[in-house]
């Protein structure tokens, strides 16, 4: 199995949340190499620009290729939400449970109805902070998986059984779900997660040994409140909250919107992972 330097990495270090200046000319290498030793990385781009424009652009600098649309939203019942970029914004009329509400969000990856590992790249782009608050939860998930696989083997082998995790829509009138393991290895035998605590989840205590889906349970969610282990990230208007959705779990703080300050973010996901390429030649 091959452990990337995420493993090791330590939130607390005041270098995992450097701005990466998209202007400059290495910004690409700058942000791959970032995302291999955090997990994730935040670049400065330019505000005011259309966020189509935008991710493109980014997207074209780190080789992801076209944005994906996730199974669930090519549901029938879901294509409202079908577009290849995502508004992330408070919407009274909008039943989307994640993306219209100011409420926070628990431990997730995204791609409820897809094979762990499918997504491999989150891209946030922030039009708009909230007035206060709605801050991106970061969980090294992956990292803490190796730790219990270190401390009590068989409560890490609960956790990559098939029928371990069962996740299911919330979106109003959208009955599908998929069930699949918590961790996995997959093709090029990388570590991958679909590592998610929140109500879309249903979990299988029968799988493994007695008892070690529980403890597994205990210890991701203790860890999950380590300081090594998590951050939460506030982005500024034009910045991009980059991360490998296959290797961390994110949720996210309530925010509070005022009239001038009503939070706006525009999400991408590719199935592809980030690559440096020289972006001052492809603009």
């Amino acid at each position: 199995m091959s452990v990337p330097k995420q493993a090791s990495a330590d939130y607390r270090d005041p270098r995992c949340t450097l701005r990466v200046e998209f202007t400059a000319r290495d910004a690409p290498e700058q942000l791959v190499a970032a995302l291999d030793e955090w997990g994730f990385a935040i670049a400065a781009m330019r505000e005011f620009e259309e966020p189509d424009a935008v991710l493109k652009e980014l997207s074209t600098a780190l080789n992801l290729g076209p944005p994906y649309v996730p199974s669930l939203y090519r549901q029938e019942e879901a294509k409202d939400y079908s577009a290849a970029y995502s508004d992330i914004r408070s919407d009274p009329d909008d039943l989307h449970p994640g993306f219209s509400r100011t409420t926070g969000q628990d431990w997730h990856v995204d791609g409820l109805l897809d094979d762990v590992g499918v997504i491999k790249t989150t891209i946030l782009w922030c039009v708009r902070p909230a007035h206060r608050g709605g801050e991106t939860l970061i969980f090294n998930s992956l990292a803490a998986f190796l730790r219990l696989r270190a401390a009590d083997p068989e409560a890490a082998e609960a956790l990559m059984a098939p029928t371990a995790l069962l996740r299911r829509s919330t979106l109003p009138g959208v009955d599908h779900s998929r069930t699949g393991p918590v961790f996995a290895l997959d093709e090029n035998g990388e570590l991958v997660t679909r590592y998610t605590d929140n109500d879309t989840c249903e979990w299988d205590h029968s799988a493994g040994a007695h008892g070690a889906l529980r403890r597994a349970l205990s210890f991701l969610a203790e860890q999950s409140r380590q300081a090594h282990s998590r951050l939460a990230v506030r982005l500024g208007a034009g910045e991009a909250l980059i991360f490998r959705n296959d290797r961390l779990s994110h949720g996210r703080e309530a925010y509070v919107d005022t009239a001038r300050a009503r939070r706006h973010l525009v999400r991408a996901l590719y199935t592809k992972a980030p690559v440096a390429t020289d972006h001052s030649t492809s603009r």
